[in-house]
This record gives structure tokens, C-alpha cells and sequence, in this order.
């Protein structure tokens, strides 16, 4: 199940979740800004899909210089969208 949800455009970020059964989270971080400011955005990212009750997925965060509450927003579509999908199978 599969949801993406951003765009690829200055302070935005592009967030895709491949929601799973087992293996817990993988969260793959592509930014600019991954040395200074790479933990606290996956940190940031695991605390948000836990909130969700999103045990095991794949998530890749392209992100471009975008904050805090940008990346939060994008998750929870992105996983809103990944269950609609589960909805349809």
C-alpha cells in the first residue's frame, strides 16, 4: 500500500510510505540540510508515524529545506493516502 503526498518544489518536501506487515520502520532521508539537521527530521518523522499507529513501512523524506509541521502534514497524507489504498485492495 503505497501513498505519496508533496511536491518537489523550494520548502516543501515529498514524503512516500510503503505501508508493510513486518520489518518495522525504514525512513530514508534525501536533503540538502542532512548533516545539521538529519536526526531531528527522521526523529521527527518516527515520532509522527508512531502517532499514526504505523508500525512497519518504508518512508523516503525527499526534502527541500522545508519545517517541521510541512513534514508532519506531508506524512500524515502520505499515510492517510497509503491505508485509502489498503481500503481498495
Amino acid at each position: 500500500m503505497l501513498g505519496v503526498a508533496g511536491y518537489e518544489q523550494s520548502q516543501d518536501c515529498k514524503v512516500t510510505v510503503m505501508l508493510k506487515q513486518q520489518g518495522g520502520l525504514k525512513i530514508t532521508l534525501n536533503s540538502k540540510m542532512e548533516k545539521m539537521f538529519g536526526d531531528q527530521i527522521t526523529a521527527k518523522a518516527r515520532e509522527e508515524l508512531e502517532s499514526l499507529g504505523v508500525e512497519h513501512a518504508d518512508v523516503t523524506i525527499d526534502d527541500f529545506s522545508s519545517l517541521d509541521f510541512v513534514i508532519q502534514a506531508r506524512i500524515r497524507t502520505a499515510v492517510r493516502r497509503a491505508r485509502s489504498d489498503e481500503d481498495d485492495v
